[in-house]
């Protein structure tokens, strides 16, 4: 809807929207915490092979998506997410007529999507342990790790004395100043990027990011020569692929990168497809469906006992007591299932302990009133 609004308004239709933008950054942000929730709950199952992949998880996760990023960036032009949403980078500066992407585009692009995020991941941990957690912030100091205590660990704790003090008063320094001025980085890292968004909105810069105009990248929408280019290229490649010259390891080489280049591409079909499995899944644990699968059926009641044929005899009239022959009064049930007015029975099991009608053994704190609805 919002590309025919577009071309209908006269507006550039190659132009992502600012819906679009920020869903790639908001999908692109998603997946490493989703992906350590899958890790973690795996973990427990399977620690001897996946905690220490849980301890690094984060640097796992930077190595896997710089393959994905520059596999999608190769064949595509475009990030993971960015190809998802059927967007491209462009190059504002054309070579020879051309504004794809170069290596060196590539390998910058990669800096930024995949480089960035975990240095400024790593620094707000840092500043996390440093600052004594969100409790310090708001409630004080007092609630703060102290960072005055020297920690002499790696070299400061082989140096001597003197240069011992002085390489500890020197990590204080810097602490207190990363302290003091991350804040202040953070905000603007923020702040810029938010001002970017405000500025694309209103057409007044075609960079949605400051890291794009650094790069003197666009983002663009696919159009239908792209998509003809891409089936007319055939399968992506993968950059491990090499020419054939006969030998076996070179073939086993090009089929491992096949099989690479098959899989990352997979990806965008995948991603997908588990999410709405996801939501199946939420669905369906959420719905009646499951409880009705996982309930055990009610077994039916057991048959009551059969009168004795020495016992009293039940009456074709089920509201008169077996006992008086009359109508129950304040009626009361026998452990054998049996009704009777609660004097009767009562009377009856002190005095002989047995059922009147199937002649079981009894007890009178056996015996169970019964209510009728008004």
């Amino acid at each position: 809807m919002e590309f025919m609004s577009d071309m209908l308004s006269g507006a550039d239709s190659g132009k992502p929207s600012l819906f679009e933008i920020v869903a790639q950054h908001k999908m692109s942000e998603l997946l490493e915490p989703a992906l350590r929730h899958v890790t973690s709950v795996y973990a427990h199952r399977y620690p001897r092979y996946l905690v220490r992949i849980l301890n690094w998880h984060e640097e796992v996760y930077a190595a896997l998506m710089l393959a994905v990023e520059r596999h999608y960036l190769r064949n595509y032009g475009g990030s993971f997410t960015e190809h998802f949403y059927g967007t491209k980078r462009v190059r504002v500066r054309r070579i020879g007529g051309d504004n794809s992407l170069t290596r060196g585009d590539v390998w910058k692009s990669l800096v930024f999507l995949v480089g960035l995020p975990l240095l400024k991941s790593r620094l707000d941990q840092r500043y996390e342990r440093a600052s004594g957690g969100e409790a310090a912030r708001l409630l004080g100091g007092a609630f703060a790790r102290s960072s005055d205590e020297p920690r002499e660990t790696g070299l400061a704790a082989e140096a001597p004395a003197g240069m011992r003090e002085r390489l500890c008063a020197i990590g204080r320094t810097i602490e207190q100043a990363f302290q003091r001025y991350y804040p202040h980085a953070n905000c603007v890292y923020h702040l810029a990027t938010a001002l970017y968004y405000v500025a694309y909105m209103f057409d007044r810069t075609d960079y949605s990011t400051p890291w794009l105009h650094l790069l003197g990248l666009q983002v663009r929408r696919l159009s239908a020569a792209d998509y003809r280019e891409m089936d007319a290229r055939g399968p992506a490649t993968s950059g491990l692929a090499a020419p054939a010259n006969g030998s076996a390891l070179r073939a086993t080489r090009n089929l491992v990168a096949r099989l690479l280049a098959g899989g990352l591409d997979m990806l965008k079909v995948a991603l997908p497809l588990s999410i709405f499995f996801y939501r199946f899944l939420e669905w369906w644990y959420r719905s009646d469906f499951h409880k009705r699968v996982q309930q055990t059926p009610v077994p039916p009641p057991p048959m009551p006992p059969k009168p004795h044929t020495d016992g009293v005899a039940v009456p074709e009239d089920q509201s008169l007591c077996p006992l008086c022959k009359n109508l129950r009064t304040n009626p009361s049930m026998a452990p054998s299932g049996y009704v009777f007015c609660y004097p009767c029975i009562h009377r009856h099991l002190s005095d002989i302990g047995t059922c009147p009608v199937t002649l079981a053994r009894a007890h009178p704190d056996a015996i169970r009133k019964l209510y009728a609805d008004a």
